[in-house]
């Protein structure tokens, strides 16, 4: 019970709190991974989702709506609209992520969790691959790896603002 309350408090969090460090609006964020300092966004074209040279264009402007499952959002891009959504697909090495259309499906039910340790960071686990594997950037590509690591590609910059 507990554990569900953080996890809505941290949606509303990462919608609310972040509002301020916007130039266009509060209703969407960009995501940068702390690992990668030069400029890349986790952005997504057509189908494809992988961390890009930031440029502002709205496949890099993510959006946290109501998930299907209580403290759990979907993720999708102002590009792509409410109907396709951020999933993950765990079993596919080369393209972990993709966009898809909303179904509700647990792999496109997002926790955000915000890291009280680091100050406007989060975390971001799947319900499919369960609270203990991270959405992680490395130089290869975006995987899905154990929280446990403590990795620096676990950590997001959800107010992040490209300043080209």
């Amino acid at each position: 019970m507990h554990v569900r309350f953080v996890a809505l408090a941290a949606l509303a969090v990462f919608n609310l709190a972040t509002a301020p460090a916007f130039a266009a609006g509060p209703d969407f964020n960009y995501l940068q991974n702390e690992l990668d300092g030069r400029g890349r966004c986790l952005g997504a074209r057509g189908h494809t989702v992988a961390m890009m040279s930031c440029d502002k264009s709205p496949d890099q402007q993510w959006v946290l709506g109501q998930g299907s499952v209580p403290g759990y959002g979907t993720l999708h891009t102002m590009a792509g609209g409410a109907g396709t959504c951020l999933a993950v697909h765990p079993d596919e090495r080369r393209n972990v992520l993709a966009m898809e259309s909303c179904s509700g499906a647990d792999n496109q039910q997002w926790y955000v969790e915000r890291l009280r340790d680091l100050q406007r960071l989060t975390r971001l686990t799947n319900r499919a691959t369960g609270e203990t594997r991270c959405l992680e950037a490395i130089q290869t590509g975006i995987k899905m790896t154990p929280c446990s690591r403590r990795q620096a590609g676990h950590r997001w910059h959800s107010n992040y603002l490209p300043t080209m």
